[in-house]
């Protein structure tokens, strides 16, 4: 402990403040209570229960202030307003979006427009289902994250995991903070603390893109309930374990091409990661764990307060939910619409029968159409694999490979984008069919192991 550190606050309060944030944090995101993770207790008890169906109103009030608020902007604010601001960078698609949006929600309430897109298939499951979720989850996750990222444990963790880390995944060791947030909470909680972390400068461009598209891994509740819904949760223990060397070998592969290897290793404040940066907490000893303590101490240091750490955190959520919603409810209602009421899944998923078949996968064709679905949608391969076939070889498949895409429309990809990574849509379906090209023999193989 070095107490001659330069800090404006005394070391005792600081080493208090972390030792607080670091408690509380572990306890509300990692630990149990009943079966029951804190932090589910408390988004669900806070917002998801007392909001209920009127949360419907919510997303409308939500699309019509961008919808409404984008045209006032662009036409009647004056420059120096917030409303300009907020819209200033908008680009003339996102009055599209937004009315898509605005219209898809519209219908959703009335029951009436066109009923591909009202459907509780395709917009009104992203409505009714998916978004009451997200919006509750996301404020009280920015309420409670400080506890994780303003008092200094991501400091510690990660200098003690950076020697194993950075070699392999060529990473910080605090991403493996991310990746349990995502475990145990949600997958849009752990891309929402990457960005966090990004934008706090603490990831560089290449490494919050690896992150958010690797390691926002679904929870662990979420996994066995697709395991369940498949018939398979006798197998689940070995099939979570599967799950995780996969993702983390997928992660070594995938940030050694691109299009991740492409971007560079600067920071949004445009600092670049030098080779020294890099390499100079690549061994575990005594001086790297106390370097780790003294950042930490300094990180509690910076932090203006509890309740103001919070707050902003909760504002903040709640900033983002104003610019994913009308994002996710677009883009997945088209999504799901043609998936739903289209050939066109059928077409463009034959490519991958040949391959599928390669690898002695029972029903390939049914295998390859569920895989390519889960681009839109986590639980529609599981919908599909278990109504058309009864063989558990070809369920754990899709199952499996379904799981480790990580990359979503509804689930991941929209707030990925939404939440303001350098990153575009075409970057992200790349790295959903390389992860998906890299996923199908590696499953195949534990599916020959076990079946």
């Amino acid at each position: 402990m070095d107490k001659t550190l330069d800090m404006k606050h005394s070391f005792n309060r600081n080493f208090l403040l972390f030792l607080f944030g670091a408690i509380v944090g572990i306890v509300i995101f990692f630990v149990p209570i009943n079966g029951v993770l804190p932090f589910e207790t408390l988004y669900k008890t806070l917002l998801l229960k007392p909001l209920g169906n009127n949360v419907i109103y919510i997303i409308l009030a939500i699309v019509s202030f961008r919808f409404f608020g984008y045209i006032y902007a662009k036409t009647l604010a004056k420059k120096d307003t917030w409303i300009y601001k907020l819209f200033q960078n908008d680009s003339k698609l996102k009055i599209l979006v937004y009315l898509i949006a605005f219209t898809f929600t519209l219908m959703v309430i009335f029951q009436k427009g066109i009923p591909i897109f009202y459907s509780d298939k395709t917009a009104g499951m992203m409505i009714k289902e998916v978004l009451p979720f997200t919006i509750s989850i996301l404020p009280i996750g920015g309420a409670v994250l400080p506890f994780l990222t303003a008092y200094g444990i991501l400091e510690l963790v990660g200098a003690i995991l950076e020697p194993v880390m950075r070699p392999v995944l060529k990473l910080p060791g605090k991403a493996a903070i991310d990746t349990l947030a995502s475990i145990v909470g949600a997958a849009v909680v752990g891309i929402f603390l990457t960005t966090t972390l990004y934008h706090d400068n603490q990831y560089t461009d290449r490494e919050a893109l690896s992150i958010a598209s690797g390691f926002s891994l679904n929870s662990v509740g979420y996994c066995a309930f697709l395991v369940g819904y498949v018939g398979l949760i006798s197998r689940f223990s070995n099939m979570f374990i599967l799950y995780l060397i996969i993702c983390y070998i997928i992660a070594a592969i995938i940030v050694r091409i691109p299009p991740i290897s492409k971007h560079k290793d600067i920071y949004k404040n445009g600092i670049v990661q030098t080779k020294e940066m890099r390499s100079e907490n690549i061994k575990l000893n005594k001086e790297q764990i106390k370097k780790g303590f003294n950042n930490a101490i300094m990180k509690a240091d910076t932090s203006e307060g509890l309740l103001k750490d919070m707050g902003k955190g909760f504002l903040d959520g709640v900033l983002v939910l104003t610019t994913i919603v009308p994002t996710m409810i677009a883009i997945a209602g088209i999504g799901l619409a043609i998936y739903e009421f289209t050939p066109v899944i059928d077409i463009i998923s034959k490519p991958l029968v040949p391959i599928i078949s390669l690898l002695r996968v029972p029903e390939p064709v049914l295998a390859a159409k569920a895989v390519f679905t889960g681009g839109i949608e986590l639980f529609v391969p599981s919908i599909l694999v278990t109504a058309g076939t009864t063989i558990e070889a070809t369920r754990y498949f899709v199952v499996m490979v379904t799981m480790v895409q990580v990359l979503y429309i509804t689930e991941t990809i929209l707030p990925i984008i939404g939440f303001g990574l350098p990153v575009k849509l075409w970057e992200l379906i790349v790295i959903w069919v390389e992860r998906t090209l890299i996923a199908m023999p590696l499953v195949a193989i534990t599916m020959h192991l076990l079946f």
